[in-house]
């Protein structure tokens, strides 16, 4: 399995800021109203970010001999899903963070200040949903990949 690029989550968070904003832009330029992000939001990205590592630890005492009834294809689907959780949190810090910077223009209007607040504030928490998934991951990692890239045959 190939480890994530922190590269590839940094453009993915920046299309998806640019496209938010934009859209965000076009609509309330238009005469919509922005509706605030709800606490369920980061509520959820928090408890996912918790879930995250609790399976990358999990997988990190396995791989230490502390935890030996954990298989193989669990240590596997953990690794898959901080990847899952990490592009999740990515869009969600892009995509929150895109639709607060298109609100935050007009700040010194309380109710959209609010908003963009909620916004924001839900940004972040998609920001540790994709701390927590790379932290997972970087426990799922396999050391002996790493041992074998310059040139020597496995033992």
């Amino acid at each position: 399995m190939e480890p994530l690029s922190r590269i590839r989550l940094v453009v993915l968070a920046a299309i998806m800021g640019v496209v938010s904003w934009g859209v965000s832009r076009t609509a309330v330029n238009s005469g919509a109203s922005p509706m605030s992000v709800p606490w369920t939001v980061v509520a959820i990205a928090v408890a996912l970010a918790g879930v995250a590592a609790w399976l990358g630890w999990t997988v990190r005492q396995y791989r230490r001999g502390k935890n030996p009834g954990l298989s193989g294809l669990r240590a596997a689907r953990t690794a898959v899903f901080s990847q899952a959780a990490a592009y999740t949190g990515a869009i969600m810090t892009g995509a929150f963070g895109g639709y607060g910077l298109a609100i935050a223009v007009e700040w010194s209007h309380s109710p959209r200040r609010e908003v963009a607040i909620s916004a924001f504030i839900a940004a972040a928490g998609g920001l540790v949903l994709v701390v927590a998934a790379l932290l997972a991951e970087h426990w799922c990692k396999d050391d002996s990949s790493d041992d074998n890239e310059g040139g020597k045959a496995p033992a």
